[in-house]
């Protein structure tokens, strides 16, 4: 009986690290980089801080149209006090109050300090538009669900007590910076 198996051999040649051999590198001190000036430092994080108040704000907007349609209403948005992003099961959520007032109608002038209402919203990180909009709902002072990606976070997001939203519901919360791993160095 022939055999009628093949046989390969991979051969790879020798790296070639030229005049400088095969411990390129070594004899490098490493330099750790160095760090930005407080100025810089500052003037960064008020972008970022302008940026993320700037996203909140469109976020905020979006969810209060689809409430507004989904209830017939004509609330407009007045501030985006508190913001908190968290991580869950790999995709990235985040949970919004937010103020908003009814919108003034030009033959009377009803809306109020007492006509403000504090709002509650979860939208999906990678935001697109409506459908990214996981709930918005108006929250009360009785409102108090719990939720793990917010907790111990300061301002706290004040959540409906009726737990409609999906993220946060876990304890398996992936943290912002976070490679997802639970192990501990």
């Amino acid at each position: 009986m022939a055999e009628h198996g093949f046989r390969f051999r991979f051969t790879f040649p020798q790296p070639d690290y030229g005049e400088y051999g095969a411990d390129f590198g070594e004899e490098e001190e490493y330099v750790p980089r160095q760090r930005k000036p407080p100025q810089v430092r500052n003037a960064l994080r008020e972008k970022r801080v302008a940026f993320r108040q700037k996203t909140g704000r469109h976020h905020a907007e979006v969810a209060l149209r689809k409430y507004n349609r989904a209830n017939n209403t004509k609330f407009e948005l007045v501030e985006v006090p508190v913001i908190r992003e968290f991580w869950e099961f790999g995709g990235g959520c985040i949970h919004y109050n937010f103020t908003a007032k009814p919108a003034e109608d030009h033959h009377h002038h009803s809306a109020d300090a007492d006509s403000t209402k504090l709002f509650f919203s979860e939208v999906n990180s990678a935001f697109h538009g409506e459908t990214d909009v996981v709930l918005c709902c108006i929250v009360g002072e009785h409102d108090n669900g719990h939720c793990y990606g917010c907790e111990g976070f300061k301002p706290t997001v004040v959540h409906p007590s009726s737990q409609a939203y999906g993220g946060g519901s876990s304890t398996c919360i992936d943290f912002a910076g976070s490679d997802g791993s639970s192990e501990s160095d």
